[in-house]
């Protein structure tokens, strides 16, 4: 991608659409959309570079999509990384400080990461339900004062409860992030957007770890803390000057300009939630959303797919939570490193491993995908089995480049991952439901792969007195939950169209609950 114009590429500009299969008309638009709330249809088409024409072949017709929202979530998950970045990047001056073993030092991370899984279905509903860019720019200004609590913790009791704090901020931007950025990209582009996107979260972790190790050895951790909190503040200042797209917009036809979207009548659903709570007591607006929420998480871990998916996405998360939380002290213990430099080569690792891995995993998920039955499945299943393997193997090496070179390659493989399981993801969850659907994933992988692994690596790690034989320990029945992933692209398919008439149908029932709710009480 490039900035010119502060646009996406010519390239990436919409397709035509075929002739044999013209739009159904909105009152008021000639030759528009089909109705925004109709279910979209659950394809696997590969992305299509085809600029539309005009009249007579003429200059290109429809709309492009502006790269500045791609960088503005982008950026909010930069700040956001960094900050939770930060912890791992000075455990090994809070371990000699506090005197803390591999069982505390884990239960850090994995605070933050569990209070943020509990979090993320109310905070699905929300950015279901109210303006996204407003939601993640009032996160952000909150998340850079909560910082400062960890920085003036004054025990190991203290920092686990600033923590956890945090981790309710980055529940709440993370599906609003997620649906923003569904809404504003169609699907033949979503994978290389969330490689953007999700090379942040790479990048992110690198440099929060390495300015823990590095400011924290310098300046003590808790200026390691108080330091990072700044960016956050100034990037919410961006977001709330975002535009708000409306919900379905990337399902529009892409040969409509943004003048004719902006003429459209508002969405039913759009109307109602513009009201917000008005109307309803507390009771009865905690009774709607709780609604909601049973509904529709039941409705996605319900299906079968979605159940092999939340197994091997959790394996993944582990992978990854359990390298970049426990590499630089594994660096400082068996690679003679200080605490600066193993968290500089650590954060070196995760960044250019993330950067390099994430683009290059984006661009081959959207462009070779459809070559396979459930191909998103297959390259994100092989790409995280061959982290796995390949930092088994660095463990068993003694050269220290060698090992470096090894773990570069391996982070580089998980990063591909990222892209590709983000993008299928949304292509099967409707336009109304991706904030929830968000949640619903990460609530299941945060609690089994991101949470977990802190905690079990530093039990396993004191349980056994090395670092080194957790890891071997555990990384095998990673794999294991790998490849049960990969038994989703034989029924991916046939239950993403399920998944898309059963959220519209239970919508159907849900509508009904909330006219139930906002009807006056019987005298």
């Amino acid at each position: 991608m490039t900035d010119q114009d502060s646009e996406v590429q010519a390239g990436d500009r919409a397709p035509s659409p075929a002739p044999s299969s013209p739009p159904a008309p909105v009152p008021g638009v000639e030759d528009g959309p089909a109705p925004a709330d109709r279910a979209p249809a659950a394809t696997d088409a590969a992305p299509t570079d085809v600029a539309p024409t005009g009249p007579a072949g003429g200059a290109p017709a429809g709309r492009r999509f502006p790269l500045w929202p791609l960088v503005a979530m982008a950026l909010v998950g930069l700040v956001d990384q960094i900050d939770v970045s930060v912890a791992r990047g000075v455990l090994p001056i809070l371990e000699d400080e506090w005197g803390l073993n591999d069982t505390q030092l884990g239960f850090i991370p994995a605070v933050f990461i569990f209070v943020g899984a509990v979090a993320t279905i109310p905070a699905g509903w929300v950015a279901d339900h109210y303006r996204r860019n407003r939601v993640i720019g009032w996160t952000l200004l909150s998340w850079s004062g909560l910082i400062l609590l960890s920085a003036t913790a004054v025990n190991y009791v203290n920092l686990l409860v600033a923590r956890a704090a945090m981790g309710i901020g980055q529940a709440v931007d993370d599906p609003a992030s997620t649906s923003y950025l569904g809404d504003s990209y169609p699907s033949r582009m979503r994978a290389r957007v969330f490689s953007f996107q999700q090379v942040s979260f790479f990048l992110g972790g690198g440099i929060g770890l390495a300015v823990g190790g590095a400011v924290g050895e310098a300046l003590g951790w808790r200026w390691a803390f108080a330091l990072v909190g700044i960016p956050g503040a100034l990037v919410a200042l961006a977001v709330f000057r975002l535009r708000e797209p409306r919900r379905g917009e990337a399902e529009l036809p892409e040969t409509m300009t943004w003048e004719e979207i902006e003429a459209l009548p508002p969405r039913s659903v759009e109307v109602e939630r513009a009201s917000g709570a008005e109307g309803l007591s507390f009771r009865q607006f905690a009774r709607l959303a709780w609604t909601e929420l049973v509904g529709q998480l039941k409705l996605i871990f319900g299906i079968r797919t979605m159940r092999y998916v939340l197994v091997g996405v959790a394996a993944l998360l582990f992978t990854v939570s359990g390298i970049s939380t426990w590499l630089a002290i594994y660096h400082e213990r068996y690679s003679g490193m200080s605490v600066t430099q193993a968290t500089v080569f650590t954060g070196g690792l995760l960044g250019l491993g993330g950067i390099v891995g994430t683009f290059a995993g984006g661009a081959f998920s959207d462009r070779f995908h459809h070559r396979w039955k459930g191909g998103r499945i297959v390259i994100v299943v092989w790409s995280a089995v061959i982290c796995a393997l390949l930092f088994m193997a660095s463990f068993a090496i003694d050269a220290v480049g060698l090992r470096l070179a090894l773990q570069l390659l391996g982070v580089t493989a998980a990063a591909g991952a990222a892209p590709g399981l983000r993008a299928a993801m949304l292509d099967v969850v409707p336009p109304d439901s991706r904030g929830v659907g968000a949640s619903a994933m990460a609530l299941a992988t945060a609690i089994f792969g991101q949470a977990a692994a802190p905690l079990i690596v530093g039990g396993l790690s004191s349980l056994t007195g090395s670092l080194v034989a957790a890891f071997y320990i555990v990384f095998p029945p990673v794999i294991a939950g790998l490849f049960l992933l990969l038994r989703a692209r034989h029924t991916l398919e046939d239950d993403a169209q399920a998944i898309v008439i059963a959220i519209y149908e239970e919508n159907q029932v849900l509508e009904a609950s909330r006219a139930e709710l906002a009807a006056p009480p019987e005298a």
